[in-house]
Parts: structure tokens; C-alpha cells; sequence
């Protein structure tokens, strides 16, 4: 399995760097992809990083699924990049997944995809902004007959990449990782505070 991360300045660190991490710890190869023209990107909060490729060296066809993090002004720049656009065209018109979290569902959005799917995202963006056919409030949604996973925010990205994984390579693959990150005793925990 392949993924591709799209990486704008502005990106929201938290929820680029969740998936990244949990995807490589389930031996899923992710290429950090730089939209900027250079390997360095700079997220929402200057955190730099150093990206694995440049967007003009990949093509939708590499790739099982693609990511778009969220993050202000990242989403927006992901947005208005042509080259991005017609990279989730043809990923969605080949029938490869996508997913897109916080703000990011605007490109879905530009790209005409939002407007065919189930989707969350980003509180307050839905209906003004991102246009679902389908908009709904869980926290990860995905669309398995449109191949897109969408999820709301930073605080979301633990589960986002954990259905990433789910859909790639199974329940048990992200249940085993989900463990080995301590998230059922955190959940517990939460559960027993209530």
C-alpha cells in the first residue's frame, strides 16, 4: 500500500504528522508530497518539514489513497493549486480513496467531489464553504461507494488515520495499532471520568 500526503505551508501539523506517523507504524509507505515547489513546507504553527517529494514527481496512479491535512492557510493554497485539483480528480475518478480532514474538505470542494459524497469536516464550513450531498457531524465519515474519508479537526486525527488504516489493510491491522498506542486505555480512562 501507497499513500501520499499533500503538503501546503499551513497545514495543520498535528493532523499531517498523526497520519504519517500511524500509516508508517502499520508499514503503509507514505511519501510526504510538497505542493510548495520545495521540500521544506511550514505548517500552521512553524513547525518545518521536510517533505519525502515534490508535487511534480508523482501522479495520482502511485497511489492507493490520497491525504489532504487541514490547517488555514494550507487547505486554501491546496485549494487553488490546479495541480492538486486535477491530482484528486483523477484519484476519484479512478476509484482510489482520499481522505481529507479539518479544512481540507474545500478541495474536495473545488475539485467537484464534496458535492458527491457523505462527508464531515472543519465545524462551520459545511453548507457555506464545503458542500456535501451528504454533510454529517460523526467525527470520521467515510463514503465507501465514493472512496473518501472525511473527519472534523486536530483533535479528530487519531481516528482519521486509524480508519485509513482500517480501510488499507483491515479491522485488525488498526486495532493492533490502536493498542499499541495505549488508545482503548485512554478511552477507558475518558469513559470512567464521565
Amino acid at each position: 500500500m501507497r499513500v501520499a500526503i499533500l503538503l501546503a505551508n499551513g497545514y495543520e501539523e498535528v493532523e499531517a504528522l498523526t497520519v504519517v506517523d500511524y500509516l508508517r507504524r502499520a508499514e503503509i509507505t507514505v511519501d510526504m508530497v510538497s505542493t510548495t515547489g520545495s521540500l521544506k513546507t511550514i505548517g500552521d504553527h512553524d513547525i518545518a518539514i521536510m517533505a519525502d517529494k515534490l508535487l511534480a514527481d508523482v501522479k495520482a496512479s502511485d497511489y492507493d489513497l490520497l491525504v489532504t491535512p487541514g490547517g488555514f492557510p494550507g487547505s486554501e493554497m491546496l485549494a487553488s493549486n490546479d495541480q492538486v485539483i486535477k491530482l484528486l480528480q483523477d484519484q476519484h475518478q479512478e476509484g482510489r480513496y482520499i481522505a481529507s480532514i479539518c479544512a481540507s474538505p474545500l478541495v474536495l470542494d473545488k475539485a467537484g467531489i464534496s458535492q458527491e459524497i457523505k462527508g464531515t469536516c472543519f465545524p462551520g464550513l459545511e453548507g457555506d464553504k464545503v458542500h456535501f450531498a451528504d454533510h454529517q457531524e460523526d467525527l470520521v465519515v467515510q463514503d465507501k461507494e465514493q472512496a473518501v474519508i472525511t473527519s472534523r479537526g486536530p483533535a479528530t486525527a487519531v481516528y482519521f488515520a486509524l480508519a485509513i488504516i482500517d480501510t488499507l489493510l483491515g479491522k485488525e491491522k488498526r486495532d493492533e495499532i490502536a493498542e499499541g498506542l495505549l488508545l482503548p486505555l485512554v478511552e477507558d480512562s475518558v469513559k470512567s471520568h464521565d
